[in-house]
């Protein structure tokens, strides 16, 4: 399925939720996204002990926020197009889930933090003025930064789907390591990367709009694009994605 189909798909699931649910839930992921990255400019002059641990909660707070917005609206589309019960707002954030889900933020902080890590230091190395260092020096770490940053995006695209295997496991009653649970959402996103990339990319434009209205249009936005990935979720498990 294309990026507009995907999207008409999750307009129409958006259709059959109420406002006064989703409208809630996309405030409160807007903010999640937002309140971190205000405190981290209020307290960036204020660079001591206290400041930085209320950043970091602040930081796992928003994460634990949006993996349960990811889960609120997958249960919604599966309540849709499969009926059941509505799906309870925090239903993301019981015990398991929370304990999975930090397991998982750590490994994948793991990961990126090392890859950004790299791209850091390729950029580094190739702005610092130095005689000795030949242009083509230059032009290879420029090279080996860009060839890292498209590693980065190709890794969060792999990971896509581990919020929803995670709790998949969580309904079932399945019990597997998050390790089993990352591999399972990294062999769903297996030959889908180039899709997913699209999808996300067609959504820039509601994002640049977004900004414009100071966050506002997520409200809006952000239900519609988390059951656009839920869309993909459920359709890369049936094998038409």
């Amino acid at each position: 399925m294309k990026a507009k189909e995907i999207r008409a798909l999750a307009r129409e699931n958006l259709k059959q939720i109420p406002k006064k649910i989703y409208m809630p839930m996309g405030l409160l992921l807007v903010l999640a996204n937002i309140i971190p990255n205000v405190v981290d400019q209020a307290t960036d002059s204020k660079s001591g002990v206290g400041a930085n641990i209320i950043f970091f909660l602040l930081e796992i707070a928003a994460a634990l926020l949006t993996a349960n917005g990811y889960i609120f609206f997958d249960r919604w589309r599966n309540k849709i197009q499969k009926g059941g019960e509505e799906p309870n707002a925090w239903c993301g954030l019981t015990g398991q889930h929370i304990a999975r889900l930090l397991i998982y933020g750590v490994i994948e902080a793991l990961i990126i933090g090392t890859v950004v890590v790299a791209i850091v230091a390729a950029v580094v190395g190739s702005a610092i003025p130095q005689v000795s260092v030949s242009v083509s020096i230059i032009l290879l770490s420029v090279a080996v930064s860009i060839i890292l940053l498209i590693l980065l995006v190709w890794i969060e695209l792999r990971l896509t789907y581990v919020v929803y295997v995670i709790d998949d496991d969580v309904r079932t009653e399945q019990k597997r390591s998050v390790w089993a649970e990352i591999g399972a959402g990294w062999k769903l996103t297996k030959g889908r990367v180039w899709k997913l990339l699209c999808l996300n990319l067609s959504f820039l434009g509601w994002y640049i709009l977004t900004a414009f209205t100071l966050g506002i249009l997520g409200i809006w936005l952000m239900p519609y694009y988390n059951l656009a990935i839920a869309e993909t979720y459920e359709k890369s498990k049936e094998d038409k994605y």
